[in-house]
């Protein structure tokens, strides 16, 4: 919603200057010419404000819920970050250990036994590495902000 907002007021510029062309065109008195486009520039101007506090209303019931989360005692909702972590972290075993290590073992079972085993399945990286990598980052955010006292930064408040 808010990039739509956004947008919205991106395009206000060009919007306001296509509808100034045509009071030019279409009213010939310079006194009325003048005080349509500075009715349009309030109009632009308020539309832009009213998105502006919309973004900051959406950010504001956003903040509310992120804090409302953050308090609560379900074990699963506060701890999604480590959830989707743990399941990068099993997906990465699985593609750059497992899997090769299955792969190599069913190869050698199917000599042994005179059958192909097909291979173990690959995962596609492309799409969990980003994830992986943004949380790393975000983790080693957090880890500075612990190494230099951040109030808040350390479990139950404490500063360093």
């Amino acid at each position: 919603m808010a990039a739509g907002l956004i947008g919205a007021i991106a395009a206000a510029p060009e919007l306001l200057k296509g509808i100034a062309d045509l009071v030019d065109r279409f009213v010939p008195d310079p006194a009325q010419k003048a005080q349509a486009v500075l009715d349009l520039q309030k109009l632009v101007t308020d539309r832009e404000v009213a998105a502006v506090q919309a973004a900051a209303d959406v950010a504001k019931a956003q903040i509310g819920v992120n804090a409302a989360e953050a308090q609560g005692n379900d074990r699963y909702s506060a701890r999604w970050r480590p959830t989707a972590g743990w399941v990068c972290v099993g997906a990465l075993a699985y593609q750059y250990v497992v899997a090769p290590l299955l792969t190599w073992a069913t190869g050698i079972a199917g000599v042994m036994i005179g059958a192909a085993i097909p291979a173990a399945p690959q995962l596609n990286m492309t799409d969990l590495l980003p994830v992986l990598i943004g949380m790393l980052g975000l983790g080693v955010q957090r880890t500075i902000e612990r190494t230099q006292g951040v109030p808040g930064a350390m479990p139950g408040g404490v500063k360093q």
